[in-house]
């Protein structure tokens, strides 16, 4: 393929429920069947890793129409190899990554959000520190994300968009296998 890239593929909702449906392995030859090169899956939470030269636009319906053949209608979020590593390399907290990792959540959404929804998550009330950078949103959760009232429901609701979330050890993991 030329102009081929790396892509890491953020499927929304994906654990041992849908696995029954949708086995990763099946997933991963599936997306291949569409012309994807090299796809592997990172982790049992829905990450995909894989080439392609198509654009994101693209890629996004071939992997929606990919996981709908299963039967689900999980959202799917896609970043280039590239902008990855600079999500990785803007992230307005790096104390947090440092110390907190399994804590430290970013939120990946299709569009930035509008300024009114970036100042109504920023300003949540609770005791997480957020910033939104663009399409990506950091949120430092600092004692535990299962106790947390800032939930993926409040999040979106608050953005007004869908989004899918990892931590910060998945997405340095996914970084490296996109390298």
């Amino acid at each position: 393929m030329t102009n081929t890239q790396h892509w890491i593929g953020l499927l929304r909702g994906i654990g041992p429920t849908t696995h029954a449906k949708m086995p990763l392995a099946a997933l991963c030859r599936a997306c291949e069947a569409t012309g994807l090169g090299q796809v592997r899956s990172l982790l049992a939470t829905g990450n995909l890793v894989f080439q392609s030269p198509l654009p994101e636009g693209e890629l996004t319906k071939i992997l929606c129409r990919v996981v709908a053949g299963f039967d689900l209608d999980n959202p799917t979020f896609l970043r280039g190899a590239p902008e990855l590593r600079k999500v990785l390399a803007l992230n307005p907290m790096p104390a947090a990554a440092q110390v907190r990792p399994h804590h430290m959540l970013v939120l990946f959404l299709d569009h930035p959000p509008p300024a009114d929804r970036i100042a109504a998550v920023t300003a949540h009330g609770g005791p997480e520190p957020v910033q939104v950078h663009g399409r990506e949103v950091y949120i430092d959760f600092l004692d535990s994300v299962g106790r947390s009232k800032l939930t993926p429901a409040r999040l979106e609701r608050l953005l007004g968009q869908p989004g899918t979330a990892r931590n910060w050890n998945t997405l340095v993991k996914l970084a490296a296998a996109a390298a």
